[in-house]
Formats: C-alpha cells, sequence, structure tokens
C-alpha cells in the first residue's frame, strides 16, 4: 500500500469528546476506520515534546526535547515562541532533535512534504525543522513571515486571504489553515506527506475550560473544518489514493487542586529556587501540572533535599529523578532520560473529581492558567490518553484496544508513504489497521516508596499509561 498521507492533529482532543453528539465527522470517519482507543502521549505531555515523538517515532530520550520550555545556553529556551527558537538553533553545537524527522525521511525517499500550524509558531518551526534544507513547505500562522519557502505567504495570502485576527474559540482561525492546505499547498505543491497541526480545543481548554461551551463551540468548528476536508478530498480517499489520520497529541486536565507558587515555597524553606537560572540559584523550577526542575551542577546532596521537601507536600505527586534516590522512580522509566532532562522530574497531585461541566479529572497547579482552566502535562490518565484513528482505501475497519502511542505515528506514515521504516525507532507501525492480527500485550506497575508508574509493552514498544503517587479518587 502506498499512497500520500494527511496527518490531522487536533490539539489536546480528550477522547470522551468523540462523539456523534459533539463531533459527527470524525466519528464517522473513525467508526469507517481504524479507531485505536488505547493511545498515549508522551512524557511530558506537552506539545513540542509530543510533536517532536510524532514527527521521529522517539522518546524524549532520544530525539532530546525534553520539554515545551528547558534550560539552554545560559537561560530557559521557550521552544513555542519561533523567533526564540531560531535564535537558539543558531548558536547550538547539537541539533535541537536528534533524530531524523518525518520531513527528512519524506525528502530521502524523493517525496514533497508539507506542513501547516494554527498552533505556537514555535512547533510550526519544530515539526518541519528541515524544511529550508529538504525544500518542505512549513507555514505557521502565528509567523508567516518565516514560512518556507522565502516570500510564499504573500502568495498565500493573494490566494486564500491573510491570516485573520486571532479569536477564541479559534474556529476560524483553524478553517484558515485548513484552506491554506486545500486551497494553495494542495494545487500548488500535492504534497506527498503533509501535517496539518490544528489548535484547538488546547487553547480553549486552557482558557475557558474543559467541558465550558466556548470549548464545546470550538470541538463542533472542528469537526466541520475535518468534515470539509474530508468532502474535499473524498474520492483520493475511496480510491487510496489519499489516507487520513485524525489525533490528538495529548490530553488535558482541569486545575482546581489549589495554585502553587512552587519557586516561592521552596525559597521559603531555604531552597534556593526561580524560573531562570542564576549564580545564586540552585534549582530552576520549570513546572505548570508537571514539569521539571534543574538542579545545579546535578548535584545529589542538592536533589536530595529538595526530594525530601517535595514529598512532604500535600500536593507533591510522583516524582522521578536522575540519581538514585529513595521513594522516587528514576527518569528513564518515563523515557525521557536524555542530557538536557531535569534532574527531578514532578506531576503534581491529581483526582478524578469533576470539573464545573462535568469533566473528571482536578489537579493542583502552578501554570499561568486561571483556576477553572485546563493543563497538561502530567501523569494522569486525562493527559496521558488521547485520540487516534486512520481512514482510507485497505485500512481494516475496527476498534483496537491494544496500546500505542505518539511514537507509533512516524513508522505507520512511513508503511502508508512506501517508504522504508528504520529499524531503530521508539515506535512501531500498526499492523492492525492493515489487518495485521491483534499483537500481544503486557502491563506492568513500578513502585517507589509512593510514587507508582503503570505501563503498557507491546514488543519493544513501550506506552506509559498512568502515573500516581496517591490512590486517585
Amino acid at each position: 500500500m502506498t499512497s500520500r498521507v494527511l496527518i490531522i492533529v487536533f490539539d489536546a482532543l480528550r477522547p470522551e469528546f468523540v462523539t456523534p453528539d459533539l463531533m459527527p465527522r470524525l466519528t464517522a470517519f473513525a467508526e469507517a476506520g481504524a479507531w485505536f482507543r488505547n493511545h498515549h502521549s508522551v512524557f511530558p505531555t506537552e506539545t513540542r515534546v509530543n510533536q517532536s515523538s510524532v514527527v521521529t517515532g522517539c522518546y524524549p530520550a532520544r530525539h532530546g526535547v525534553v520539554a515545551n520550555q528547558f534550560p539552554l545556553g545560559g537561560g530557559v529556551l521557550n521552544t513555542g515562541k519561533d523567533a526564540l527558537l531560531q535564535a537558539a538553533l543558531a548558536g547550538m553545537d547539537a541539533p535541537l532533535l536528534e533524530r531524523p524527522a518525518l520531513g527528512d525521511h519524506v525528502a530521502e525517499a524523493g517525496l514533497r512534504y508539507a506542513s501547516i500550524s494554527a498552533g505556537t509558531s514555535g512547533g510550526g518551526r519544530l515539526i518541519n525543522l528541515s524544511a529550508e534544507e529538504t525544500g518542505a513547505f512549513r507555514f505557521a500562522l502565528r509567523r508567516p513571515e518565516a514560512a518556507c519557502p522565502a516570500g510564499v505567504a504573500d502568495r498565500i495570502a493573494d490566494r486564500v486571504g491573510p491570516v485573520p485576527d486571532y479569536q477564541r474559540p479559534a474556529v476560524g482561525w483553524n478553517r484558515h489553515a485548513a484552506r491554506i492546505w486545500l486551497d494553495w499547498v494542495e494545487t500548488e505543491i500535492g504534497p506527498d506527506v503533509s501535517l496539518l497541526w490544528l489548535c484547538e480545543p488546547d487553547e480553549s481548554f486552557h482558557w475557558h475550560g474543559i467541558g465550558a461551551p466556548e470549548s464545546l463551540e470550538a470541538i463542533r468548528g472542528l469537526d466541520t473544518v475535518f468534515g470539509e476536508i474530508l468532502d474535499a478530498k473524498a474520492a483520493e480517499i475511496a480510491d487510496g489514493a489519499l489516507h487520513v489520520i485524525a489525533m490528538s497529541d495529548h490530553g488535558q486536565i482541569s486545575l482546581g487542586g489549589g495554585k502553587i507558587d512552587l519557586a516561592g515555597q521552596m525559597c521559603a524553606a531555604g531552597l534556593a529556587a526561580a524560573s531562570q537560572p542564576g549564580p545564586e540559584i540552585d534549582y530552576t523550577v520549570v513546572i505548570h501540572s508537571a514539569g521539571g526542575i534543574w538542579v545545579r551542577d546535578s548535584d545529589t546532596g542538592l536533589t536530595a533535599r529538595a526530594v525530601d521537601w517535595l514529598r512532604a507536600q500535600p500536593w507533591c505527586g510522583p516524582v522521578f529523578t536522575r540519581a538514585p534516590l529513595d521513594g522516587t522512580l528514576p527518569i528513564a522509566s518515563l523515557m525521557a532520560d536524555h542530557d538536557r532532562a531535569p534532574d527531578i522530574y514532578l506531576t503534581l497531585s491529581h483526582d478524578d473529581r469533576s470539573n464545573t461541566w462535568g469533566r473528571a479529572g482536578i489537579s493542583a497547579d502552578n501554570a499561568p492558567y486561571p483556576e477553572f482552566g485546563g493543563c497538561h502535562g502530567g501523569l494522569s490518565r486525562h493527559e496521558l490518553h488521547n485520540v487516534l484513528a486512520i481512514g482510507g482505501a485497505g485500512i481494516v475497519p475496527g476498534h483496537h484496544d491494544e496500546p500505542t502511542g505518539n511514537v507509533d505515528i512516524l513508522p505507520t506514515v512511513l508503511r502508508l508513504a512506501g517508504i522504508a521504516v528504520p529499524g531503530d525507532l521508539d515506535g512501531r507501525v500498526l499492523d492492525t489497521a492493515f489487518g495485521g492480527a491483534a499483537p500481544e500485550q503486557r502491563e506492568t506497575t513500578r513502585q517507589a516508596g509512593d510514587t507508582h508508574l503503570t505501563t503498557q509493552t507491546v514488543g519493544t514498544t513501550s506506552y506509559l499509561h498512568r502515573g500516581w503517587r496517591k490512590p486517585v479518587r
């Protein structure tokens, strides 16, 4: 089977919202294709980490993007800001992505790749990092002037119209991204592989709440946009010329477990902490509902002191450390043990209570979003479980309960596009979509003190299923 492939990402869409009432087109698409009902995000369950895993087929331990924001070059790099990311890339001796990405594989096969992002400008670059070198098309609505090839934004605006003003819910914004793909990319390039990254419902979840009327409006609007794409490409999908992968990158959890000034509390306890590194700072803290603490010189004594204090706090969830410490699991168990990774990965406490709109999952937070808003980054099932469905001619319809994850997207796309799948990926081809037998799977739970982590494994590929420290109500 060889065809063109379109990947459409609905940022932060939780599986429970894929229903005939809210998303009739996506639901019908999933029912008619291979619907993977046990799909998993990558930890940290943040967007740029998962974007990197989607395009490399590897976990952070190997691709190197260990958080949305992490210390680099004397400061903390925010990978969501393209100008900052571009400047950091220019000053780096080593590559940011340490594994070949989707665009590289497509170009090496002599094929064409295109990406469009309605999300962060930095994420728009990250999903197509080598566009200038490979001749791929890249466009981010939040920074059209940095599109590749240079100057293409003006030509697109002449045909499709200028990028509209951003409004939340961002239905019109995401429709514009889809129109660029349909009316420019498809007619001018006809890429073999495309990645269309839509920014909702993530942004409405963050600022209005998971299940709030505004977020439901965003979800319905996305479904309409998805339907417009399916209708425009119906003939190609039916005859096997185009396959579509519909997915989300992670879920979200509601905030409501209390605002925590983590760096402030650490300083009050005698632990010199801040959100930026400095000569008097022992702990660089980058945490929302989860994240990392980078310890000065990776000092094990400082690490142990911080962990002892953290584990005594009522809002502390599971703790993972680079150095072996009692009561913590190693960061290697998260498949995130890269040199750039923090000395302490921490998730804040969560439970399964419902928010104002009846959506399960409440977490403490250190985030900039309102108390009723949504967040992601942690190990709750609400953040780790996301959406995946594959459709097109030759895809065998069915619901699949086997564990799958974002690391499986790249190898499966390469299989669909007729490109050789490297043997050194963390992810695997999802053979059941092509009629393969359901694979054997196993589930294991590791425990250190009161930190627990459950993983599910198929063959040599493992998926993080749930992490917790105290019993989840």
